[in-house]
């Protein structure tokens, strides 16, 4: 069928019109993102504080939402020896080559780096999840040269233009408005604290879930993330340069192995036993502080991330090692 001139006039007019609507998305979509609540606004505190010369902390501590909720850095300040500033940098789905890219951006103040590592993550490829990436994009990070020396491979991915992060960010809307909706919902949500807080970043309540611990044990159980665990020679090298990095600025640096719901029993005691000496061959220049089986199931708010219980039997460790160190 052949087309009438007005019928290809209303075509030029749609495309031209969807063309322009993509285009004004495209604009909307950072400031949106930067504008609404979301999950990985943590993102913008630790690069903003980093950025703020005012700030000085003496003890940084790096990781995910288990390092937010398992290590509670106002009892690290009166545990450690001289009462330290103590910064808590974790935020949600942050893997240990995210934590990276934070290294050489550390105020000289720091002395210390506490990194809270989930050991199973080490047999993944070198990598960081996109809603971390984008995170990082749309509060402002760029990769400064002396982190592209050390993590060349986060620099690959990284290295995207900004329509593409835009992109990925589309459902910051839907994300805003979900957690909007769970503050005002969820009574066991403390509101402001992923946001805003430096030392302890619990944004929990109580001490239990109940309905979200069965559901996740459940849904843990049907993986054991230690069968044929390996740590790859990227890692290695990896962990090694930026050991040297911060030992070079006198930053002691050290590993705490976040622990395990005994209750998860796909990973049976010598898969974590097998895992845990494999780390500590691979890694043996760096001091390693074993939590895997520090806590029992009641210290855990749901399958995986510990409760105030928990933390204060983590934080504790920590504090004992640190004394002994």
């Amino acid at each position: 069928m052949k087309l009438t001139n007005r019928q290809k006039g209303n075509a030029v007019i749609f495309f031209l019109f969807a063309f322009g609507f993509l285009i004004l998305l495209n604009l909307m979509t950072p400031c949106l993102f930067r504008a609404l609540p979301n999950d990985y606004g943590r993102t913008r505190l630790i690069w903003n504080t980093l950025q703020d010369t005012s700030c000085h902390p003496d003890v940084v501590i790096f990781g995910n939402s288990r390092g937010m909720s398992g290590v509670d850095g106002y009892e690290l300040e009166k545990t450690l020896k001289g009462h330290p500033l103590v910064y808590s940098f974790t935020s949600t789905g942050q893997k240990l080559s995210e934590s990276m890219l934070y290294y050489t951006s550390l105020p000289s103040s720091v002395k210390k780096v506490i990194q809270c590592v989930d050991i199973d993550q080490l047999s993944d490829m070198i990598s960081i999840d996109v809603p971390n990436r984008v995170a990082l994009h749309m509060y402002g990070y760029e990769m400064d040269e002396e982190t592209c020396r050390l993590l060349p491979a986060m620099r690959e991915c990284m290295d995207y233009p900004g329509w593409i992060y835009n992109y990925e960010a589309r459902n910051c809307l839907f994300m805003g408005l979900t957690s909007l909706i769970r503050n005002v919902l969820d009574d066991d949500v403390a509101t402001g604290v992923l946001d805003s807080e430096l030392h302890y970043p619990n944004s929990s309540t109580s001490d239990r879930n109940e309905l979200a611990y069965k559901q996740g044990v459940e849904e843990q159980n049907k993986e054991n993330k230690l069968a044929f665990f390996q740590i790859k020679d990227e890692w290695v090298d990896l962990v090694t340069n930026a050991y040297r990095m911060l030992n070079a600025k006198g930053i002691v640096y050290y590993w705490v192995v976040m622990p395990y719901n005994p209750e998860i029993t796909s990973m049976s005691g010598s898969d974590k036993q097998v895992a845990l000496r494999l780390l500590q061959e691979k890694f043996s220049f760096i001091p390693i502080i074993d939590c895997m089986n520090l806590l029992d199931a009641s210290d855990f708010y749901d399958a995986i991330h510990p409760n105030r219980k928990g933390a204060a039997k983590i934080t504790r460790e920590i504090g004992m090692f640190d004394a002994s160190y």
